[in-house]
């Protein structure tokens, strides 16, 4: 029989603390209902939330995310793994895996952070500790993004984390009054799968 994590059990090298995966700078942890004007603050700016998400910019009530937040409580998405990113007891974003599939061993990635928070490397230890859970824990092979082409940071990001360029389309998406290419961007597991961060 399973026996159930304590608070500070390891598994695969990853500390879980109520659930929560250590980076070198951040916690990611599930996401709560308190959490949820933090992160509508953060949905509601403008060019974080276009650069974040492929769809038409527009704009959500509080309301409206918490009924969406009550929707998938009590239905969780079995494709979804999503976390707030959390730095120094403060929800600065929030990042996860999606389009979960098992039989390819594969998912996406989706980051946003607070723009006051740009620059700062939250952003690379995010995705360094969700790329370390996807590797090891989920046992997946592949992990595949979409970003801006002209979004030097974000790509320069995931450079640093390890991603390679796939492919790009041209005057894919509408952003800023022009349409822009979208880069694919991919990491496979290493053939040893990446140990987790122990505390």
């Amino acid at each position: 029989m399973r026996q159930r994590r304590n608070a500070r059990d390891c598994v695969d090298g990853l500390t879980y603390a109520v659930a929560m995966l250590s980076g070198e700078r951040v916690l990611l942890r599930a996401v709560e209902r308190d959490d949820l004007r933090q992160l509508w603050e953060m949905d509601n700016d403008l060019e974080v939330e276009h650069r974040a998400s492929d769809q038409p910019p527009k704009p959500v009530s509080l309301a409206q995310m918490e009924a969406r937040f009550d929707t998938r409580a009590a239905q969780p998405d079995s494709d979804i793994v999503w976390f707030v990113i959390v730095v120094e007891d403060m929800v600065i974003g929030s990042c996860g895996l999606h389009h979960l599939d098992q039989y390819s061993q594969s998912c996406h990635l989706g980051i946003a952070i607070k723009r006051d928070r740009w620059g700062q490397g939250y952003g690379q230890d995010a995705v360094r500790t969700l790329l370390r859970y996807a590797f090891g824990p989920l046992n997946l092979r592949k992990v595949s993004l979409e970003v801006l082409a002209d979004d030097a940071r974000a790509v320069g990001a995931y450079l640093k984390a390890g991603f390679t360029e796939e492919g790009r389309f041209q005057a894919h998406t509408w952003h800023d009054g022009d349409y822009r290419d979208v880069q694919r961007m991919a990491i496979f597991r290493p053939s040893e799968p990446p140990r987790l961060r122990t505390g």
